[in-house]
C-alpha cells in the first residue's frame, strides 16, 4: 500500500493523488476483497454504501475523492485543490458507485462494472 502522500503509479489517477481516509467501518472491513465482492456487498448492504455517500458530502477539505448523486445516478472521482473535478465516473447504481469510490479513494483502482446491476446479482428480478 501506498503511503499518505504518495500517488499510485496508474494513470487512472490525478496528479496530486493522496490515498483517501475511510471512516465506515463496514468499508474498510471488505476493502481488500476482490472488487467483484465488493460490489456484490455493497449490494446486499445499501445502507453501508449510503453510509460512504454521506462521509464523502461530509467532507470539508481538498483535493479529496468524492462520491456524489447527480441526475439519477452517481459520479466518483477527484476534487481537486484547484477546484476542478478530475478522473469522473459515473455509475448507474449506488453499489457501483460506492465500490468505485472506495477502490479509488484507498489507491486500489477503479471499478468497471461487468455485470447485471440488479438490487442483488444472486437474485434475478421476477
Amino acid at each position: 500500500m501506498w503511503g499518505r502522500r504518495r500517488r499510485p503509479i496508474n494513470d487512472e489517477f490525478p496528479k496530486g493523488f493522496r490515498v483517501q481516509r475511510i471512516g465506515i467501518a463496514a468499508a474498510k472491513a471488505v476493502a481488500d476483497l476482490p472488487p467483484a465482492e465488493i460490489a456484490v456487498y455493497f449490494r446486499d448492504h445499501p445502507e453501508d454504501a449510503k453510509d460512504l455517500l454521506n462521509e464523502s458530502y461530509d467532507k470539508r477539505f481538498r483535493p479529496s475523492s468524492f462520491i456524489e448523486e447527480e441526475g439519477g445516478g452517481f459520479r466518483v472521482g477527484w476534487f481537486s485543490s484547484r477546484f476542478e473535478y478530475e478522473c469522473v465516473k459515473q455509475f448507474s447504481n449506488l453499489a457501483d458507485a460506492a465500490t468505485d469510490y472506495l477502490l479509488f479513494s484507498l489507491g486500489k483502482g477503479r471499478w468497471t462494472p461487468t455485470e447485471p446491476t440488479f438490487a442483488n446479482p444472486r437474485k434475478q428480478p421476477s
